[in-house]
C-alpha cells in the first residue's frame, strides 16, 4: 500500500489533543495550547483529556472513544498528542483504522505513540509525525530548532520536508553511505514491545531510527539483541541513533552505537548517531512512514523526504 502524506495545517484549522497514555498535566496542557493558539489554530479536547484511572487518563474505552472521536470529526485536520507515558499499546486494538483511511490527517506524538504511529503505519499506511508533545516539550520554552522544524512540519508539505539544519556538524558518522527507504521507529522501548503482533509494521527497506530514555545499557543491548533476533537488523537500509537521554545516557547511547554497528557488520548501510531527536531537546520533528534520502558521506549527512 502506498504510503499517504496529510495535508499540513492553515491558520484557522481546528486540531484535536487526545490523550491516549498517562494522566495530562492541567498546567502543561494550558501552556500547550497558548502556543498552538498563538499560531492560530483552533483546539478541540478529547472527552477524556481531564480523567486520571491511576497512571493512565482514564479507562481504556473512554481513551479510546476520546481518539475515535477525534479522527471521525471532519472539522478536525490534525490530532496532537497530550503526553507519553503509558496506555496506547492497550487501545491499539479499538482504533478505528478506518476512520483514518477515510479521513487522513496529521497525528502527532512521540515516546508512547510510537505504538500509536506504527499501528497506524501497519494498518494505514499514513505519514505521522513524531516530534514535541502538547502538554510535554511543547509546554516547555522549545529551542530555535524545536520549534522551527516541528511548525515546518506542520504546515508545509511533508513532501518537501529536510530534516537537516545547523545541527549537522554535532552529528557522528558511524558508517557511510546512501540509501532511500520509509523512516520507521520511535522510541526503543516501545518499539520492542510491539514485536510480533498485528500492530508492529514490516521494516523491509526501512531507514530505522531509534531513541530512549532512562534505560541501562544491559536493557539496551537486550532491545536491540530481541530486534536482531527477529531479523530487523537484516532487513533495514539505515540506522539513525537520536537520543539516548536521562539515567545513565551516556553509557546507554555508547552501547546503542557499538551494538547496531555489530548488528550491521556485514549489511555496510550508513550509521549515524546523535541525531537531536527524543526525549531532549532539541528535538527535531520527524516524518514517520515517509520515504526519505538517507546519505553519510565524509562529514556530510543529507536526510529529506523524496
Amino acid at each position: 500500500m502506498k504510503h499517504v502524506i496529510p495535508k499540513p495545517l492553515i491558520k484557522g484549522d481546528l486540531i484535536g489533543v487526545a490523550a491516549v497514555s498517562g494522566p495530562v498535566n492541567i498546567s502543561n496542557l494550558k501552556k500547550g495550547v497558548n502556543f498552538f493558539h498563538k499560531l492560530g489554530l483552533k483546539i478541540k479536547f478529547g472527552s477524556n483529556i481531564y480523567d486520571q484511572l491511576e497512571y493512565l487518563a482514564g479507562p481504556d474505552k473512554e481513551r479510546s472513544d476520546g481518539l475515535n472521536n477525534l479522527i471521525s470529526d471532519p472539522d478536525v485536520k490534525g490530532i496532537f498528542f497530550a503526553r507519553g507515558g503509558y496506555g496506547s499499546m492497550r487501545i491499539l486494538p479499538q482504533i478505528d483504522y478506518q476512520a483514518i483511511r477515510t479521513q487522513p490527517k496529521i497525528l502527532m506524538g512521540m515516546s508512547d505513540l510510537t505504538a500509536v504511529s506504527m499501528a497506524v503505519h501497519r494498518h494505514c499506511s499514513l505519514v505521522t509525525l513524531a516530534g514535541p508533545m502538547l502538554a510535554g516539550q511543547i509546554s516547555e520554552v522549545l529551542d530555535r530548532d524545536s520549534e522551527d522544524f516541528m511548525i515546518r512540519a506542520l504546515t508545509e508539505p511533508l513532501e518537501c520536508f529536510d530534516m537537516m539544519g545547523e545541527f549537522s556538524s554535532e552529528l557522528k558518522i558511524l558508517r557511510t553511505g546512501k540509501t532511500k527507504g520509509y523512516l520507521l521507529g520511535g522510541c526503543l522501548s516501545v518499539l520492542v514491545s510491539l514485536l510480533g503482533t498485528p500492530y508492529c509494521p514490516n521494516f523491509l527497506n526501512s531507514v530505522l531510527f531509534l531513541e530512549d530514555v532512562n534505560e541501562p545499557a544491559y536493557k539496551i543491548d537486550r532491545m536491540l539483541t530481541q530486534m536482531k533476533l527477529t531479523g530487523i537488523f537484516g532487513s533495514i537500509r539505515g540506522v539513525i541513533i537520536g537520543h539516548f537521554s536521562g539515567n545513565e545516557s551516556e553509557a546507554s547511547k555508547a552501547v546503542a552505537e557499538r551494538i547496531v554497528m555489530e548488528y550491521t557488520e556485514y549489511r555496510r548501510i550508513p550509521v549515524i548517531s546523535n541525531y537531536p531527536h527524543g526525549h531532549a531537546l532539541p528535538n527535531i520533528t520527524l516524518p514517520v512512514g515517509a520515504l526519505v534520502e538517507f546519505e553519510a558521506s565524509g562529514s556530510h549527512v543529507t536526510l529529506r523526504c523524496v
